[in-house]
């Protein structure tokens, strides 16, 4: 009873360090860097309807992406929180929508001789050289590489004034591409969304 005892409180504990080490992968995290740019005498709080551009720069083809139909749903809730009625294209609404996204790679990292600890081989032993000895000797064990490619994405939204043809607002959130956003992209693409909505001129529910 005793080793099993023993032998479950092991697991409990590697479940449990496990859980911790989720915890604090996640909080390591970096949120995305957010920047924001501004018209001059712009007023985005007199503005009520608005519609997606027919052509965002998310597409690259005669049809809808997937990128485009996530990023229209994540705007769609924050200007409805905002108070913008979602209109028709053609129904000359006050403002237009427009997606970007930028992707940029950079090499990290380098290359370096390996240094290598005592080794086991052969040596003096009982019957002259060719026996087992002890630490045989230290040196170089070739080069290390530790070069990797990071992807760096940038998510811009643009909000045109349809009268003016002109950018009055954008908002860019900038990242390294991590395995989260790689497997879950719809939900990676609504949390840029809502990153970049925080620093929009109309706060949620005041307009």
């Amino acid at each position: 009873m005793g080793a099993i005892s023993v032998g479950r409180s092991f697991r409990t504990c590697g479940v449990a360090l496990a859980a911790v080490a989720s915890l604090l992968l996640a909080a390591c995290a970096t949120a995305p860097v957010i920047h924001t740019r501004m018209a001059v005498g712009a007023n985005l709080s007199q503005a009520h309807t608005y519609a997606f551009v027919r052509h965002p720069g998310t597409d690259h083809g005669p049809y809808k992406s997937l990128t485009t139909q996530h990023l229209e749903r994540a705007v769609m809730q924050q200007m409805q929180a905002r108070g913008y009625t979602l209109v028709a294209a053609d129904a000359e609404p006050d403002l237009l929508v427009n997606f970007r996204i930028r992707t940029r790679d950079r090499v990290e990292g380098g290359m370096g001789p390996a240094f290598m600890g005592s080794y086991w081989g052969g040596g003096w032993g009982p019957y002259g050289w060719g026996g087992w000895g002890g630490p045989y000797g230290w040196g170089w064990g070739g080069y290390y590489n530790d070069v990797r490619t990071v992807t760096s994405a940038a998510l811009t939204v643009s909000v045109i004034d349809r009268s003016t043809r002109s950018v009055i607002w954008s908002g860019t959130a900038s990242s390294d591409v991590s395995r989260h956003q790689i497997y879950h992209p719809g939900k990676s693409l609504n949390e840029a969304v809502q990153q970049i909505f925080l620093h929009y001129p109309v706060p949620a529910g005041t307009h």
